[in-house]
């Protein structure tokens, strides 16, 4: 990879709005590097973490695709830390209206509007990794004679691989988006529950309040009742497994952050399944089993 490359990265989510970006900088002479294209013939001994550092450490630039999915991907924070930690350019590339007021590591950041004004948006690109008016020439010469070969093998071997492939991986298919309805289940469930967590957080400050201000403003009998009502609540809390909220929510807002954590770890998952569909990891039986049980294990944990 040379000097004047470029690494993108992005949410999984935006996985097709990525490739189609990627290809419109390549088609242009961009030397890019992208997960999606560069990851297909990885070899058997090398990883996969390592061969995307190595790449991203050895770009000139680094593209970030913005947008709502990758300010919320935990991935692409942590993608985007490592690379500012190691003094890479960043440039924010938005695919979509992004608000990044409130972003503190991101609104500093240079930053240009795909969404806005894509030639615009590509040329700047293109001078920020050195690509020449001659380079882009040739490039988009050969690409239509490349294209063309392309078409006429995929007409001449299409017919051969078509007719068996549908139905030798329809178990694996139909296995992989059972997978993807558990994770889109265990997620409404866990948001349901930091909902829930929530609530129970503000009745105890609630109730703290008011227990304060009897402590205060009101008799002292009332103040020993109040507090006996709450020894009872707390002691029928524990006997039916904390289905009750207690003490002032202090467990309850514990509970709403590790329940945040677990959430953000049910994207791994996600970006496993990505790239099986992208064909980055092959569509397998043992992968699809092997990533149920993992997530079966992640869930039960």
């Amino acid at each position: 990879m040379s000097s004047e490359s470029a690494f993108i990265m992005y949410s999984s989510k935006d996985s097709e709005a990525a490739a189609a970006f990627a290809e419109k900088l390549r088609n242009e002479g961009a030397n890019i590097w992208i997960d999606t294209l560069d990851l297909l013939n990885l070899s058997e001994d090398q990883d996969e973490e390592e061969v995307m550092e190595t790449a991203l450490l050895s770009s000139k630039l680094v593209i970030v695709l913005t947008s709502k999915n990758a300010l919320n991907d935990q991935f692409v924070r942590n993608d985007k830390r490592f690379a500012m930690a190691n003094d890479k350019k960043l440039l924010l590339v938005t695919i979509e209206p992004c608000d990044l007021s409130k972003k503190m590591r991101w609104r500093n950041l240079p930053l240009v509007s795909l969404h806005k004004n894509e030639d615009e948006a590509i040329q700047k690109i293109l001078s920020m990794v050195n690509v020449s008016q001659k380079a882009k020439a040739s490039t988009k010469k050969a690409v239509p004679e490349k294209a063309m070969t392309e078409t006429n093998e995929s007409v001449i071997s299409e017919p051969t691989e078509s007719k068996d492939k549908p139905t030798a991986d329809m178990f694996e298919k139909t296995l992989l988006n059972e997978i993807k309805e558990d994770i889109e289940f265990y997620k409404f469930k866990m948001q349901q529950q930091i909902s829930q967590s929530k609530f129970y957080s503000y009745l105890g400050i609630g109730g703290a309040i008011v227990v304060a201000c009897a402590a205060i403003f009101l008799i002292p009998d009332l103040v020993t009742k109040v507090t006996e009502v709450q020894d009872k609540i707390q002691w029928a809390g524990s006997l039916f497994g904390g289905g009750l909220p207690t003490t002032f929510g202090i467990s309850s807002l514990t509970s709403t952050k590790e329940k945040k954590k677990r959430l953000e770890g049910v994207q791994l998952f996600e970006r496993k399944i990505s790239r099986i569909e992208r064909g980055i990891v092959p569509l397998s039986k043992a992968e699809v089993l092997n990533l149920e049980d993992d997530f079966d294990m992640y869930i039960n944990a």
